[in-house]
């Protein structure tokens, strides 16, 4: 029986496992969890390093605009002279890297070819989710009523989404095309050239 170059199960087991495994971290790191643990919390707080470089790139990118910006704390952004965003957990976009992770594990195919489109893949939503919060915080200070009145947690789902789907299109394209290249690699390796051939009389 010819194996499938897909696993249904592994995708579903990795994504709930991140997606679910995040949140109940989440409650390892926050003070007053059920399950708090000190030691996570100041040498192995994940989630808090991620709402941090999340904060701190869309700052930056800020800046080079040339607006001032502060921080009221870690998670939050705010424009001199307009209300601030802060990030939730629910902002850093831990669905949709659960999503692509689970998706690129769930095939069969070298580790490094693993690790080279999950990374890239990383990238691009934390890239997509910064400029998001940019946005937000200069709809915030521009007082632009068309990006104050959707839901900004919905429209992030629904970009990411649309780039996730883009991005499993290029990967399978180029996961056939790679598989066709060495199955070719192989069959070219296994061909006996004609001079060498031996005829029986």
């Amino acid at each position: 029986m010819k194996r499938s170059d897909f696993n249904i199960i592994i995708f579903l087991a990795v994504f709930l496992l991140l997606k679910e495994g995040f949140y109940f971290y989440v409650g390892l790191t926050t003070p007053g969890g059920r399950l708090f643990s000190p030691f996570l919390a100041t040498y192995a707080n994940i989630p808090y390093w991620f709402t941090v470089a999340t904060a701190k790139s869309s700052k930056l990118l800020l800046e080079i605009g040339d607006y001032t910006v502060y921080q009221k704390d870690a998670a939050n952004i705010t424009i001199s002279g307009s209300r601030g965003v802060t990030l939730a957990w629910g902002c850093l976009g831990m669905e949709a890297l659960s999503v692509w992770f689970a998706f690129i594990t769930a095939h069969r195919c070298g580790i490094k070819y693993k690790l080279k489109w999950i990374v890239a893949g990383i990238v691009l939503i934390f890239i997509v989710n910064t400029l998001r919060i940019v946005m937000i915080a200069l709809s915030n200070f521009y007082k632009w009523s068309y990006f104050q009145s959707f839901n900004a947690h919905r429209s992030f789902n629904t970009l990411t989404y649309c780039i996730i789907i883009l991005l499993m299109l290029i990967f399978v394209y180029n996961y056939r095309k790679s598989k066709r290249s060495i199955l070719q690699e192989k069959n070219n390796s296994l061909e006996i050239p004609k001079e060498k051939l031996t005829v029986i009389k």
